[in-house]
């Protein structure tokens, strides 16, 4: 990508002033439109871009062929997200009549505050929290919807239906005969959760005339943030969710209310002050939003000062990061778990895995040959990528952990 454009791109979500964005264009023809298109539709900004160029009038600052693509690609994905939609519904009804006790997390509870048209957004799954006491009624509803349990991590529980299909970029913003969804169970109780009776403080939320539960409003936007954190600890972040955070900030502007409820939840869960602060400060520094001062002083006030140093210097391995990522978080990860040996084991097998990666397409003996066929060119491609990634990633890391230990020492002096 072209990392001047990328800036550029960025900024125009920070500044409302039309004539000084569309000026910040003027130097970037096609070509560099073209080399920075991957990351724009990876990150998910593509077409959250496509509507700040509309809302602010400056068509003309973008390559007429850039924004017909993007026109077409939000047209398709209006398509899938009213598809997506539908199934959402089918689900939730499901569980309504289910009796469970449960709330929609993420997608669609993001409208309007973090993103005002779902049509605007990528979502490929839909994501659902669930009290560990329904787990089996729940497992036995999304069965009766023709969905099968895949896979077990922690408290996630994946489920998959529908036809075997192999996807491509093409096919990013398609809609999909393939259906995907997470279970996320809590415990009925556990006093170390951030959220320990989020459940009890659920709001009913309607959107294209369906009402459905949603996580109240403070405890969706510290999700948002919690979930940042966690996938900073990884090797790919979506620049979105950056964008959809700091849009659920502005939203609850003036609230004072909203704003002391975040803060009383923030300290019953000390340990999470500093997680939450690095999701802030980097989302601030990126789109220009500033929380309450009160918020600030218990989350980026917190953060410890290597962890400060990191974002100082890598801050935008995270925002102009092109999937699939790199391996520099795991500089994050030395700094908070403090280079523990059971975390160096660990370290050594995220930096050079030893296993393949789990199959990301599944197939059956019902599947034609030529379909098996596809799949399997597919995971050969996917696994070498995998490799290629690694090697050069790891490479990377290597060379810039020297240059981290020269940095944070010379900090010191």
């Amino acid at each position: 990508m072209d990392r001047r454009l990328g800036q550029a791109i960025i900024a125009a979500f920070r500044d409302d002033e039309a004539g000084m964005v569309r000026g910040s264009f003027v130097p970037f023809h096609e070509r560099e439109w073209t080399r920075t298109k991957h990351w724009l539709h990876t990150s998910g900004l593509a077409l959250p871009f496509l509507a700040r160029v509309k809302k602010l009038g400056i068509h003309d600052a973008v390559p007429a062929a850039v924004l017909l693509e993007f026109e077409k690609n939000y047209i398709d994905n209006r398509v899938r997200t009213a598809d997506l939609f539908n199934e959402f519904t089918r689900i939730n009804m499901e569980f309504q009549r289910a009796k469970l006790s449960y709330a929609n997390l993420k997608g669609f509870t993001l409208v309007p505050r973090s993103c005002a048209d779902p049509a605007c957004r990528y979502q490929h799954d839909l994501d659902f929290l669930v009290s560990r006491r329904d787990a089996e009624r729940c497992r036995q509803a999304v069965e009766r919807l023709g969905y099968r349990l895949t896979t077990i991590f922690g408290d996630t529980w994946e489920f998959e239906a529908g036809p075997t299909e192999v996807s491509t970029m093409r096919d990013l913003y398609k809609a999909r005969a393939r259906r995907n969804l997470e279970i996320h169970l809590i415990p009925e109780q556990d006093e170390t959760d951030l959220h320990e009776d989020k459940l009890s403080r659920l709001q009913l939320q309607v959107l294209n005339g369906f009402e459905f539960p949603a996580l109240s409003e403070p405890d969706k936007l510290l999700a948002q943030a919690t979930h940042l954190f966690k996938h900073f600890q990884t090797e790919w972040t979506r620049t979105a969710w950056l964008l959809e955070y700091a849009n659920a900030i502005r939203s609850h502007r003036g609230d004072e209310s909203f704003w002391r409820d975040i803060v009383a939840a923030i300290k019953t869960a000390p340990q999470t002050m500093a997680g939450i602060g690095l999701a802030t400060l980097v989302t601030s520094r990126a789109f220009g939003v500033t929380p309450p001062a009160q918020f600030l002083a218990c989350t980026v006030d917190q953060i410890p000062r290597q962890v400060r140093l990191w974002i100082d210097r890598y801050e935008d391995e995270i925002v102009f990061c092109e999937h699939p990522g790199s391996k520099l978080y795991l500089l994050l990860k030395d700094v908070l778990l403090q280079d523990r040996p059971e975390w160096r084991a660990q370290r050594h097998r995220k930096l050079f895995p030893a296993k393949l990666p789990p199959k990301h397409v599944l197939t059956s003996q019902k599947d034609s040959t030529h379909l098996r066929l596809r799949v399997m060119r597919s995971r050969i491609s996917f696994v070498w990528k995998r490799f290629c990634f690694h090697v050069t990633a790891g490479l990377r890391y290597k060379i810039e952990a020297a240059r981290w230990k020269r940095f944070v020492a010379g900090s010191r002096a």
